[in-house]
């Protein structure tokens, strides 16, 4: 699954792994091991991400189709309404229909008396069902929306920093390597672009630092 997101750290790991090449060529081993962890920590955030992603298409299709069998139990119960009893009984439990689904499973649930209750029999406790299974899956959704924002929150402030550290790691090669050699050229053509946290995307990191939009 290839995102925006992905696209964007690729660029960063591609560039990391490059300036630690350049960096144990020259002997400056913090710079070459700081940021092979660096691009090893996105290539897991990204995992993570993909994996959120899939689990929020899970529950998104399964929160669909729970809601597509509440429907249809709806209509179960609208059919023996209409069969079992007189049209102005039947009326006043049809008239929800063009409201949501479950609104108008709770409706009926709600105002159904003992004896239709006891008429339609099992037909009740499956609306029931139904409507709690409905709720399940737009529980399961919304925590899996949760998980998949913190998983990218989480990335975007890992790739924020590292890029920060290509910017600082960049100079430092810069300064030491001669100005005119291949390695020099091979580092300036690598542009690394900088930019201020987004606003709408701020999360705050185990390691007590901003997690940020990349």
């Amino acid at each position: 699954m290839t995102t925006p997101l992905n696209d964007r750290i690729a660029t960063l790991t591609d560039h990391a792994e490059a300036f630690a090449d350049e960096a144990a060529d020259l002997g400056v081993c913090d710079i070459t091991d700081r940021l092979r962890v660096g691009a090893s920590r996105l290539a897991v955030d990204v995992e993570l991400v993909e994996a959120a992603l899939r689990t929020l298409a899970s529950r998104q299709l399964r929160r669909a189709e729970k809601l597509v069998a509440l429907r249809a139990f709806n209509h179960r119960v609208e059919v023996e309404l209409t069969v079992r009893f007189p049209g102005e009984v039947a009326a006043a439990y049809l008239a929800s229909a063009r409201v949501s689904a479950k609104d108008t499973a709770l409706f009926r649930l709600r105002c159904l008396s003992d004896v239709h209750k006891a008429a339609l029999g099992h037909l009740v406790s499956g609306l029931e069902n139904a409507v709690a299974d409905a709720d399940r899956a737009v529980d399961d959704t919304l925590a899996a929306a949760a998980a998949e924002f913190v998983a990218r929150a989480r990335a975007n402030g890992h790739a924020h920093r590292l890029r920060l550290d290509l910017e600082r790691s960049k100079a430092t090669l810069l300064a030491v390597l001669p100005a005119a050699s291949a390695a020099a050229d091979r580092i300036r053509r690598r542009v690394v672009r900088t930019r201020r946290p987004d606003r709408d995307a701020f999360w705050p990191s185990r390691e007590g630092q901003a997690v940020t939009s990349a």
